[in-house]
């Protein structure tokens, strides 16, 4: 008779009792928001007063642990409020994306913005990099609605070395679903609920001695150790396989979220160093020749002087090579596939870096290590991107017929400081596993001496006793002791394109080249800084220069901007506005501007 009662229950009371629990954890999630509890970084955050916005510093604590020392995304700032006349473009990615291992001038955001900007002078383009190391397309689909929501004419993407190790990745120590695409994405969805992340913190809080047993012990692991947690995936494996089906939904699922934003997107296929990186993990795999056979096959191959079976054999040696931190060339197939399947102009890297490299092999002459170009590999890196976008009519119409790459090479101020800087970073990163053995990891740069004042002062940036900003600027004021003025100068420049929002260092720049009467220069440079802010010494600057230039007109345009932004009780201003006036020929104007002086003297007699 019971459960005859039971089963005569009306639906209703079947709803109350499911909706009790989502209930409950609906009023948790209010008060956790309400409290604002453990907020998800934001990938952009405010700065600069509050007008512009740049990649959170902390945004990698969404994949990576307080206690861990998670990488981080450079310093690139935009506007809050998009003016309607600008063009805003995202670049998506990893290390590479990023220009490690050298500084933010030598970015290929940095570098494509400075051609775009010199190919139509007359418009605002922002080139805004949101890349930074150990991530891959799970992180890039994490951003996708925060990109969106900063109104982007195009994005543009160079991610997949990354996929098997970085965040989330099939390989990754850093893994919450392994081998499930779907439990993963299911992560990147829970994770901005309140009420999981509460569940995941308590969770944490009870493993965290064993955590800072682990920490401790990878102290002086590099990331790219500490992000590795299958040293062996070989070749069609069921790992192996994961991985490629891991980009391409990723990269499918990226490719339609924008799509259906209507942005443009344009994707670069891949390039790694196949003649210097000598296979990490070989083995055979069912009767086939290992990576390393390949690998020396591909060397005999090129000595022979058949250079096109050799770059396959190559390829081949690299796709065999079990420690997948370079993208095997199923990838580069993969974005073919997918870019076409969305009619997505695809980056020609591979074959630009074939082209430029000896026998059509890529390798040293534009690789650092295993897969992060050089100084020429990254120009070469952009070039790639300017071309496509220019071929593709991508953000303008009317593109330049021609663009003079090479003359953009040897003007772009990258320096000794930089080559230097990004050796040490090599050096240290080869000094341990898996390019030297695990047991010898970090003992050959553990008592370093650098051979050099340049190293030694690289050295201090890269150990944090000082910042580049500081450290550039000692080395540029050395060379300018010194009489190297043009080495001097190519230090502040690289400052300029290093941090393009720093009004000191314009006026450090601008005064640089006052003090050796480069009118032009710091007229160049002073123009520039007030693009991005309206400084009165900046328009005083101006004012004195047209005025040595006989420029009369333009001086007092300036003089009186200075005026405006409350340097009114400046003499020397005052004085300079009124003279510039008598040049003109309007002495009462003078006259009247002069007796504001605080000590009235006769009036500036007039050009004789």
């Amino acid at each position: 008779m019971l459960a005859t009662k039971r089963g005569n229950y009306p639906v209703l009371f079947y709803v109350i009792v499911l909706a009790i629990p989502v209930l409950f954890f609906v009023l948790i999630e209010s008060a956790l928001r309400a409290y604002d509890y453990d907020p998800i970084p934001p990938l952009f955050i405010s700065s600069l007063d509050e007008r512009y916005l740049t990649p959170n510093p902390e945004v990698a604590l969404r994949y990576f642990d307080q206690d861990d020392e998670w990488p981080a995304p450079r310093d690139d700032y935009f506007l809050k409020d998009k003016p309607d006349d600008t063009l805003r473009v995202f670049f998506l990615g990893g290390s590479t994306a990023v220009g490690w291992p050298y500084g933010e001038n030598m970015m290929p955001s940095r570098l494509l913005s400075g051609k775009l900007n010199q190919a139509f002078p007359d418009r605002h383009i922002e080139v805004v990099n949101v890349a930074f190391s150990a991530i891959n397309t799970y992180s890039l689909l994490d951003f996708v609605d925060e990109v969106l929501q900063q109104s982007p004419d195009l994005v543009l993407i160079y991610s997949g070395h990354n996929e098997f190790y970085g965040a989330w990745g099939v390989g990754s120590a850093k893994s919450v679903g392994g081998q499930y695409p779907r439990l993963v994405r299911s992560y990147l969805v829970l994770q901005h609920s309140k009420v999981f992340r509460l569940l995941k913190n308590l969770i944490d809080d009870i493993s965290a001695d064993n955590a800072r047993e682990q920490i401790a012990d990878g102290a002086s692991m590099t990331l790219m150790q500490r992000m590795v947690e299958r040293a062996d995936i070989p070749f069609g494996g069921d790992i192996y396989q994961a991985g490629l089906a891991q980009y391409e939904g990723n990269l499918r699922r990226l490719l339609a979220a924008f799509r259906a934003a209507e942005v443009d997107v344009v994707i670069s296929d891949l390039v790694s160093n196949l003649r210097e990186q000598v296979p990490f993990v070989s083995h055979s795999v069912d009767d086939r020749a290992s990576a390393a056979e390949m690998y020396a096959s591909a060397q005999q191959l090129e000595q022979q002087g058949d250079f096109a079976e050799a770059r396959d054999h190559y390829r081949r040696a690299k796709d065999l090579d079990g420690l997948r931190f370079r993208a095997p060339q199923a990838f580069n197939e993969i974005i073919q596939q997918v870019a076409s399947e969305f009619a997505v102009p695809v980056v020609p890297m591979q074959r630009y870096f074939e082209q430029a490299s000896p026998n059509g092999i890529i390798g040293s002459s534009l690789m650092l290590e295993h897969l992060h170009p050089n100084v020429d590999g990254y120009f070469l890196f952009s070039e790639a991107f300017y071309d496509t976008l220019q071929q593709q009519r991508l953000l303008f119409d009317g593109w330049p017929k021609t663009f003079d790459h090479q003359a953009f090479r040897r003007a772009w101020p990258v320096t000794e400081y930089d080559r230097v800087m990004a050796k040490l970073r090599i050096d240290y990163l080869q000094d341990h596993w898996p390019f030297t053995p695990w047991e010898q990891s970090g003992k050959s740069m553990m008592n370093y001496e650098p051979e050099s004042d340049l190293e030694r002062l690289a050295i201090q940036v890269i150990s944090g006793m000082t910042t580049a900003l500081d450290a550039r600027r000692v080395l540029a004021e050395d060379y300018a002791t010194q009489g190297e003025l043009a080495l001097a100068t190519r230090e502040f420049q690289a400052l300029l394109e290093m941090y393009p929002y720093n009004i000191d260092v314009y006026r450090e720049a601008a005064w640089l080249a006052l003090r050796h009467e480069r009118l032009q220069a710091a007229q160049t440079i002073l123009l520039r800084s007030l693009q991005i802010e309206p400084v009165a010494g900046a328009h005083k600057w101006l004012g004195q220069i047209y005025m040595r230039q006989s420029d009369y007109a333009e001086a007092i345009v300036h003089f009186e901007q200075a005026l405006a932004l409350n340097m009114t009780d400046d003499p020397q201003l005052i004085s300079l506005l009124s003279q510039a006036y008598v040049h003109i020929g309007e002495p009462e104007k003078a006259q009247m501007i002069y007796e504001t002086l605080p000590e009235v003297r006769p009036a500036p007699a007039g050009p004789h």
